[in-house]
Parts: structure tokens; C-alpha cells; sequence
């Protein structure tokens, strides 16, 4: 099994992922560099964080973030973490689970964390958390990946 890179290697390699990702033709969302942002954060190897404000065009009708926006976010943040992880161009997702534990609110800054768990010779596995900026106790959805790798 691959050792996980380490955090400031990873963290160069999705900003690389980023820059290549802002002159690509496909301009879905969440686009890196306009919509979520890679921070700064002293984590295990393996692990980044990420932010994002949500906007009135995500609500669902009961005024909050509408769960496939959620989905959306952390399975491309895992995506791109993996990517990175595995020096791959793309890692398309097999299974994507989101456990939704409290409201993600609108007009609010959140993070995701995402966390390399393993990387194997076809696939690699991550989980990610999303919570609001200032506050990582107060989980707002948690999610697991297994994202396709060719060697």
C-alpha cells in the first residue's frame, strides 16, 4: 500500500490540480478557486481542508443547504484530494455516502476536511466532515468515498 503524502507535497499538488482545473472547458460546480478555496491546516498526512460560502441558490425549501449541494461539495473535495494523493488526472467516484447530522446553513462560511484513509492498486478510500469556519466540534454532515484509481 502507498505511503500517504505528506501534507505541505499535498497540499502543492492540488494547488497544481487547481490552476489546471480553472482553464479546463467544464466549469461545473464547485470550481476551485472561485467557489471552495484550500486552506491552511497543520493535519495528518493524507488530510486537507477546504473552504466555501453558501449562497441563497443552494437552499432547498426549507432554507438550508440543499443535501445534493452537500454531497456535491464533499465529493469533489474528496475527489480532488485523492486525485492529488494519487498523482491521477481523475478519479471518478465508486460509492459516495453523506451522512447529514445537522443543517448546513445558508450564507455561511463552512470547511471540509478531507482524509486520506487508503490507498490501494484500484482504489483509494476518504472520508471528509463538514462543519461551520471557527467551529470543527460542531459536525454538520460526514461522508465516505472509495474513488476509482488506474496504475
Amino acid at each position: 500500500m502507498p505511503e500517504l503524502m505528506p501534507n505541505a507535497e499535498l497540499r502543492r499538488s492540488v494547488e497544481r490540480s487547481i490552476a489546471l482545473r480553472l482553464h479546463s472547458p467544464a466549469q461545473a460546480w464547485p470550481l476551485f478557486g472561485r467557489d471552495v478555496a484550500l486552506e491552511e491546516e497543520d493535519g495528518p498526512d493524507g488530510s486537507l481542508l477546504f473552504a466555501c460560502r453558501t449562497g441563497p441558490s443552494m437552499a432547498n425549501p426549507l432554507g438550508i443547504v440543499h443535501g445534493g449541494i452537500t454531497a456535491a461539495l464533499v465529493d469533489t473535495c474528496m475527489g480532488v484530494t485523492c486525485s492529488a494523493q494519487c498523482a491521477r488526472a481523475a478519479t471518478p467516484t465508486i460509492t459516495l455516502t453523506v451522512n447529514y447530522a445537522r443543517p448546513v446553513p445558508l450564507d455561511a462560511d463552512i470547511r471540509v476536511r478531507t482524509h486520506t484513509v487508503r490507498i490501494g492498486t484500484g482504489s483509494a478510500q476518504l472520508w471528509a466532515e463538514v462543519f461551520p469556519a471557527g467551529c470543527p466540534e460542531e459536525i454538520l454532515a460526514t461522508a465516505t468515498g472509495v474513488y476509482g484509481i488506474r496504475r
